[in-house]
């Protein structure tokens, strides 16, 4: 399928490796969001893109492009998924789809009229580690607390305290910790135990965003505690613990490279099943996968699933009173 990127930063820097690698993708076109326009020109040679636009919305009348992926900042996402979508343009957003899930609930309106899949690039839940865990979930007996942890220091934190704000730490284009890091834990969380029944969400708050913060989610017999920061580093442990074991992730949430599961009465596992180095390979292989075959019903669960996750997104910024995008000011 012809793929076209929106966006020439950094995330496209590191997705571009990983889509050129896969057969079911040719990449056609790229875009910039009006940030990088230096880079497209680089990346259009070095990866062989076809066409480069600076316009997004002839770029969206490509008719040769079927896909786009869309990688601007986060209050971009909204406006970029709704144009694609009505050119009939099957949508890979990356996370957070979108800053509320209100606008996550029109884009699947929109979507489903226009019949074409919108999908969040949200790389766990794509992972086969995260099919296992799911699994060995089950081992632990009765869960009763949950501790994620993604945690690390922002390259772009120094400007931050300096005053140069970028959008990774600008509430008015939806950054902050909760939405840039913090969501991996919490799809990770609604995956494994679904919907809690009660979100509160504690954050250090400077220039009005969050640099980092704890998200506490309460199920009616166990706790879950996110905890994402841009502004201090950790080894990310984290933890889920059982009346019969626990398990043990090593390393960030949003790679998933290796956990241990440990039972009381003895005995221990390691799984470590992904199957490619990359932490973006599987989730743009199944991606792909899921549109060349039209699978729009795991197309539509993958999506409850984002829906559900901006959920929580949106009641974690409530309780914090941390407000982002059209809504800052």
């Amino acid at each position: 399928m012809n793929i076209g990127i929106v966006g020439a930063g950094k995330i496209v820097k590191e997705a571009l490796p990983v889509i050129e690698q896969i057969p079911d993708y040719t990449i056609q076109s790229i875009v910039s969001s009006g940030r990088n326009p230096e880079n497209v020109e680089q990346l259009q040679k070095q990866f062989n893109i076809k066409t480069i636009y600076e316009d997004y919305d002839l770029f969206l009348q490509d008719g040769s492009t079927e896909v786009i992926y869309l990688a601007v900042p986060n209050h971009l996402h909204f406006d970029y998924a709704k144009k694609a979508i009505q050119q009939h343009k099957h949508v890979i957003c990356e996370k957070p789809f979108t800053l509320t899930k209100d606008e996550l609930l029109e884009l699947k309106v929109l979507s489903e009229s226009h019949n074409v899949m919108i999908v969040e690039a949200i790389t766990n839940i794509y992972l086969s580690n995260y099919e296992v865990l799911k699994q060995s979930i089950t081992e632990l007996g009765n869960c009763k607390i949950a501790q994620l942890n993604y945690s690390q220091y922002s390259s772009r934190y120094d400007d931050f305290k300096n005053g140069v704000i970028q959008p990774a730490f600008d509430a008015a284009k939806g950054g902050g910790a909760l939405m840039d890091i913090n969501v991996y834990n919490i799809h990770l969380a609604v995956g494994l135990f679904g919907l809690p029944d009660a979100v509160t969400y504690s954050a250090n708050i400077e220039n009005e965003i969050d640099t980092s913060g704890i998200l506490q989610m309460n199920y009616k017999d166990m706790k879950v505690v996110c905890i994402g920061a841009k502004d201090s580093n950790s080894d990310n442990q984290s933890y889920i613990q059982g009346d019969a074991g626990n398990i043990n992730i090593k390393g960030p949430t949003n790679e998933l490279k290796v956990f241990e599961l440990k039972y009381n009465n003895g005995g221990t596992q390691v799984y470590q099943v992904n199957p490619h180095n990359h932490r973006m390979h599987e989730e743009f292989v199944k991606i792909a996968q899921m549109i060349n075959d039209e699978n729009f019903d795991l197309a539509q669960q993958q999506l409850e699933h984002s829906i559900n996750v901006m959920g929580v997104l949106t009641q974690a910024l409530e309780s914090a009173n941390i407000k982002v995008g059209p809504s800052y000011k």
